[in-house]
């Protein structure tokens, strides 16, 4: 996962974020007026309000223009990536004294402490997953940093047929290696990654100790869900 964004962000990272956008020339206003509707549809679309607004911390941020919208609302902001390039880029990009990205191992969010965020966020990041196991993790990792009542939107690929698009994925896979794979990298399996039924994902959030209030887009590439963490 590391080594393909890593790579993805060297080309082109803000196609790769944003693949609605031109792969010749992204347009950066667009790019960036993106990231203000995601932080708009995760903050104003559900019944959840967030218990305050001093901690907001966002997985996978790529080159942060989400947590750039998020720091016109929270005292501060903490976006996580796994691939250091994307977070050197994000450091150029967003410069606002609020607004902190930390190189993560994606599965953690190592330096926040226990029940001190009042908002998680993540968006186009579970869809690329590869393993269940890793938005498991991410999963909790959100329930312990967030304080009691604190929110969780997440948004993943919840298309039905988890098991033939794993059988797809590795049908591209050894594609790729006989070199008929996309040319942009968009059939290997870090970026085709992983389908969870809404069933799969509400047994998750449960486990982590969260109580599903919200949902959009059901059974879509694009579904949403919001959460509250209850301690």
């Amino acid at each position: 996962m590391r080594s393909f964004w890593d790579e993805a962000a060297q080309r082109n990272a803000m196609f790769y974020v944003d693949t609605s956008l031109g792969y010749d020339d992204p347009d950066p206003e667009a790019f960036l007026a993106g990231g203000r509707r995601i932080a708009d549809i995760a903050l104003d679309e559900t019944k959840a309000t967030p218990p305050g607004h001093g901690l907001a911390v966002e997985i996978g941020s790529g080159l942060g223009r989400i947590c750039a919208a998020l720091s016109e609302t929270f005292e501060k902001v903490v976006g996580f990536d796994i691939s250091a390039e994307m977070v050197r880029q994000a450091e150029e990009l967003v410069n606002r004294p609020n607004v902190e990205f930390r190189h993560g191992n994606g599965v953690s969010l190592t330096g926040v402490d226990d029940a001190t965020a009042d908002f998680v966020l993540t968006f186009t990041v579970f869809q690329h997953a590869p393993r269940r196991s890793i938005i498991r993790a991410n999963i909790h990792e959100a329930a312990r940093v967030l304080r009691d009542g604190g929110v969780f939107a997440v948004q993943w690929n919840a298309t039905p047929g988890p098991i033939r698009w794993r059988a797809h994925r590795i049908k591209m896979g050894l594609l790729g290696r006989l070199g008929r794979a996309d040319a942009k990298g968009r059939d290997v399996p870090q970026f085709l990654g992983s389908r969870v039924p809404l069933g799969a994902m509400d047994r998750m959030l449960a486990d982590a100790g969260f109580i599903r209030v919200g949902l959009a887009e059901p059974d879509s590439l694009f579904t949403w869900a919001w959460a509250v963490r209850r301690r």
